[in-house]
């Protein structure tokens, strides 16, 4: 990653940072994928990703589930959003979106213990 988040930075350079290295590695991997057509359209020896200065490669490829309480929708929504991997919950947050406009906040440990319960009864669905 060539970017680095400062806490001197607003929201918005943040953002603006993160779509700009965004832009930058969709570059990459396009020009990746171009190499490696042109190899097999020529059918010569396989280029290797790993051969590529611009290539990263995966620390882990990991799936996470989110599991969607909604409380409201329409002209607002409202709702909780539980992040669970391998079936432990690690995350939530409260959200609320209203026409293009999102937010969230990050639940702590007690309102996650609390979400959890009252709607999920301890349970994963």
């Amino acid at each position: 990653m060539s970017i680095r988040l400062e806490s001197n930075q607003t929201t918005q350079e943040k953002r603006k940072a993160v779509f700009n290295e965004l832009q930058e590695q969709i570059k990459n991997i396009k020009e990746i994928q171009e190499k490696e057509q042109v190899f097999k359209e020529d059918d010569k020896q396989n280029i290797l990703r790993e051969d590529n200065e611009n290539y990263r490669e995966p620390l882990s490829i990991e799936k996470e589930e989110i599991i969607k309480i909604l409380l409201s929708w329409g002209g607002g929504e409202d709702g909780f959003k539980l992040t669970f991997k391998d079936d432990e919950l690690l995350r939530g947050v409260y959200y609320c979106a209203d026409w293009g406009e999102y937010e969230e906040v990050e639940l702590n440990e007690d309102e996650l213990s609390l979400i959890y319960d009252f709607y999920l009864y301890g349970e994963k669905p």
